[in-house]
């Protein structure tokens, strides 16, 4: 028989990878760095731009540049709660801050959790927030007014988040919101609220805010 070196065999005749024959099913050949390898189903490590397996309840994402990272879902809440002496917001004319001294629920991941009504993302790659805020208040005047409220982002209106609800002196009125937001590192979100009457003190009894991973 003659002699035919491996790289001029063609297709049919070219044999399966090594150990492909005791190989179980579903398992992909990965390289040591050795000059050898092993046949084992496919792990974070083997991904473009992955040098570890990650911790636990972290997830895979594209970083739009052909490669892969390692990111953990985002999530944190804080509260305030009052019945008997509720936080006031002196008549908002304009859309003003509500900044009752909240409470941090005390399990956040990749969000700070302030006592400033305010929940900060600290997570290092680009995401998206499902942001949700509930709300029980009134207003100080005697006649029906008009209160708004919406999300701001570092101080900016989140665009269609905003709600409206009329409100009487001494009936207390709920409503909640929630609105998909883009945040990077360090952005920040908060309530906001105005009055569209003439006057009217607004009343805030119970309100919370809540950050979580968009999709998770």
């Amino acid at each position: 028989m003659a002699n035919i070196q491996h790289s001029a065999l063609t297709d049919p005749n070219l044999h399966e990878p090594k150990g492909a024959s005791t190989a179980a099913s579903d398992k992909v050949y990965v390289a040591d760095g050795s000059g050898s390898g092993s046949w084992v189903k496919l792990g974070p490590k083997s991904l473009s731009n992955l040098t570890t397996n990650g911790t636990a309840g972290q997830f895979v994402i594209v970083d739009g540049a052909g490669n892969f990272d390692l990111a953990t879902a985002a999530h944190g809440s804080i509260y305030f709660y009052n019945i008997a002496s509720p936080y006031t917001l002196t008549y908002p004319s304009a859309f003003t801050k509500l900044a009752p001294t909240t409470t941090a629920k005390g399990s956040a991941s990749n969000i700070t959790e302030g006592t400033n009504a305010r929940l900060t993302y600290t997570g290092t790659t680009t995401g998206k927030l499902d942001i949700v805020f509930n709300l029980s208040l009134d207003q100080a005047s005697g006649s029906n007014r008009d209160v708004e409220l919406a999300l701001y982002k570092n101080g900016t209106l989140v665009n269609g988040s905003n709600v409206v609800i009329t409100t009487t002196s001494g009936q207390k009125h709920s409503l909640s919101c929630h609105a998909d937001v883009t945040v990077v590192n360090t952005d920040y979100v908060e309530v906001w609220a105005k009055n569209l009457g003439g006057s009217g003190d607004v009343r805030v009894y119970a309100m919370s805010l809540l950050a979580t991973t968009s999709g998770a």
